[in-house]
């Protein structure tokens, strides 16, 4: 078997799409920057999403069965650092636009492009779960914008490093 930091390393080279995964229960609505996402199935659509268990979301998805991935653009960075853990947890959905689709779960005024899910299933993962969502709600909401990228350890967008 090969070590965590061989696998880390090979797995920086691997791009992904930015994204902040939201979730409500009850009352309670947070979120978290994840690249950790995918397409699963087109008929019925679904997703997957991969949440370790010692994250403050992963109690909320399981309770309230919902999430919502919500792509970035560039200029959405300073969000993706805020739900990455950057900045305490109560200012997370400080001063952002968010609205709910299907869910409930928040579906964030400014991204790109969101899917609203319900989760179907869960499946244990070691230190994560990963959440199986039937895509009830999406829309592209800024068709004419890029995404944000995560390579190597920073940001890019498409083209180049963002700085």
């Amino acid at each position: 078997m090969i070590s965590s930091e061989l696998f880390k390393q090979v797995m920086r080279h691997w791009a992904s799409t930015v994204t902040i995964v939201t979730t409500r229960a009850d009352d309670t609505i947070y979120g978290l920057t994840a690249t950790a996402f995918a397409p699963l199935n087109a008929e019925p659509p679904e997703v997957l999403v991969c949440i370790n268990k010692r994250t403050r979301t992963h109690p909320l998805i399981e309770q309230g069965s919902v999430f919502c991935v919500n792509f970035l653009v560039p200029e959405l960075k300073p969000l993706s650092e805020r739900f990455a853990g950057r900045r305490p947890d109560e200012e997370r959905f400080a001063n952002v636009r968010f609205r709910s689709e299907a869910t409930g779960a928040p579906v964030l005024s400014d991204a790109l492009a969101y899917l609203d899910c319900r989760v179907v299933r869960a499946l244990d993962a070691g230190e994560h779960t990963i959440f199986i969502g039937r895509v009830e709600a999406a829309e592209v909401l800024r068709p004419e914008h890029a995404p944000l990228l995560y390579f190597h350890g920073h940001y890019h967008v498409l083209g180049g490093r963002l700085e």
